[in-house]
């Protein structure tokens, strides 16, 4: 399996911190949030490899990151070439583009967004997706007062965990459930992902894709269990650092 972490954004929400810094590189909790993420990831049974997407602008940052982390596997990195905003490919355009690249096909794959704080075991949800081999979220129960129009929604069929459906930014929510940017996609996503893109879906937000492909194909969902923090903006950078406790043990 690969891991595969979406690290090109430009995060202009959190200017001036990340003008000259990507936001997967910020520190929390002792180490780069990137850092915490290859932890977690890079342990799973079967992860041969992980590929870190990078916009061209920052890859040099990202590159002297990976050459100095501590990992039980290689780590690859694949600059998407975009410079700034105007001319990003969007996380589904960078997923698009490390599926023609590493390539993906046949393979199965841990996707998951860099900004994502991770600080629980995710053998877990591994576990779970080895036995399903159908499309897997990771969700959670969305904070109290917390405006769902910033995140997804996600319903569920209690008695199989299938997905139901799926809302990107709704306006108002039926469901407490939402899922973080972290997914486990079986090797057959692939040419759904190819055909979605190809049908002028939208290529930034991966819930788009996630909506249409629940669709499409089963796609399931397995509750986190830990300690997780949403890395979208100053305000959040802020409470994950006076939040977050460092993991023992050796940090890569």
């Amino acid at each position: 399996m690969k891991v595969v972490l979406l690290c090109a954004g430009y995060a202009t929400r959190m200017y001036p911190l990340t003008r000259d810094l990507p936001k997967p590189l910020l520190e929390v909790a002792g180490a780069p949030i990137l850092s915490h993420l290859l932890t977690r990831t890079a342990a799973l049974p079967g992860v041969d490899e992980v590929v870190v997407m990078a916009n061209h602008r920052f890859s040099p940052q990202l590159r002297a990151w990976a050459e100095s982390a501590r990992a039980a596997v290689p780590i690859r990195l694949v600059d998407d070439g975009s410079t700034d905003e105007s001319n990003r490919l969007g996380a589904l355009g960078d997923l698009e583009l490390a599926a023609r690249e590493i390539p993906l096909a046949g393979q199965d794959a841990l996707v998951a967004a860099g900004d994502n704080l991770v600080l629980f075991d995710l053998e877990p949800l591994a576990r779970v997706f080895a036995r399903r081999r159908a499309p897997q979220l990771a969700v959670r129960r969305a904070a109290h007062g917390v405006s769902r129009a910033l995140y997804n929604e996600v319903e569920l069929d209690s008695a199989s965990g299938r997905v139901e459906r799926f809302r990107e930014k709704p306006p108002a929510a039926r469901s407490e459930l939402a899922a973080i940017a972290l997914y486990f996609l079986p090797a057959s996503t692939w040419p759904l992902l190819e055909r979605y893109l190809a049908e002028g879906g939208n290529r930034d937000a991966p819930g788009h894709f996630i909506a249409w492909l629940v669709r499409e194909t089963p796609v399931y969902a397995e509750p986190i269990d830990g300690p997780w923090f949403d890395i979208g903006d100053l305000e959040s950078l802020a409470q994950a650092r006076a939040e977050a406790r460092a993991p023992a043990g050796p940090r890569s």
